[in-house]
């Protein structure tokens, strides 16, 4: 396993400080994830996913009138707008948008 994680934090590292071919760009993307370098964390919240990671109270258990203030603060910015489509969220998904401390943003969506 230790080699394994290894082997992994290697080809990320390769991946991120070489131009990479289309072969080992899909690769890194598999292994990895997309990177969007965008300045939002989006979250997907499943009933699965209260077990894995801890989650505010606010999106485990939405109320309405957050969940319309979350949308409408997608809605009302272009580059939120922007991320969750780059995504394939639907704003309709979405529950809950935080402000971190760098300016960046995370968003929960079902």
């Amino acid at each position: 396993m230790k080699r394994l994680l290894i082997a992994l934090l290697a080809i990320g590292t390769i991946a991120a400080a070489a131009p990479a071919f289309a072969g080992e760009a899909k690769l890194a993307e598999i292994i990895f994830g997309k990177s969007y370098n965008d300045g939002v964390t989006a979250i997907r919240v499943t009933g699965a996913s209260q077990y894995d990671q801890p989650l505010p109270l606010s999106v485990k258990h939405p109320m309405a009138s957050t969940i319309r203030q979350a949308q409408s603060t997608v809605s009302g910015s272009p580059q939120l707008m922007r991320a969750i489509s780059d995504r394939r969220i639907a704003l309709h998904n979405v529950i809950e948008v935080v402000t971190a401390l760098n300016g960046g943003h995370v968003i929960y969506y079902r």
